[in-house]
């Protein structure tokens, strides 16, 4: 009785951890395309670039194995726009979070700082439309 109960147990808790996020994002990770270009340059004096495709729940940045360089995320109550910034990139969108289940973001704006750096450098953005599907967006700028 007290090895079924165990086993049960074991059971139970292997199903409560698959059926949620704690499984690798790459092994269920499908690549589809929103409508996004794929690259997108950015000249060094940085500036700003508003794309337009369809629609996806986050975008988040990734791309650089320095442990010092956190991304930040933040959101603006006046106008619904969420907002991630790591190192020298920003991008926005409109949150699906309060606006209708039928509308979704559908414009994404990118924003570069300068580089003074002397160096060529890129960021990868990653829209994601549900737990798996997501589109990525390599970002690269010229030194």
């Amino acid at each position: 009785m007290k090895k079924t109960l165990i086993i049960s147990l074991l059971c139970s808790f292997a199903l409560l951890l698959s059926s949620c996020d704690l499984i690798p994002i790459g092994s269920f990770a499908r690549k589809i395309d929103l409508g996004y270009p794929e690259t997108v340059n950015i000249s060094n004096e940085g500036g700003e670039v508003v794309l337009n495709g369809g629609s996806f729940v986050t975008a988040t940045i990734v791309g650089s194995k320095d442990p010092k360089i956190r991304e930040y995320h933040g959101y603006n109550e006046a106008d619904s726009t969420e907002y991630y910034v790591f190192d020298w990139l920003r991008v926005e969108f409109k949150s699906p979070l309060f606006n209708s289940i039928f509308i979704h973001p559908n414009e994404l704006r990118i924003t570069a700082e300068p580089n003074t750096t002397g160096k060529s450098r890129k960021l990868y953005i990653h829209l994601m439309r549900g737990d798996t599907d997501y589109q990525e967006i390599k970002v690269e700028q010229k030194k």
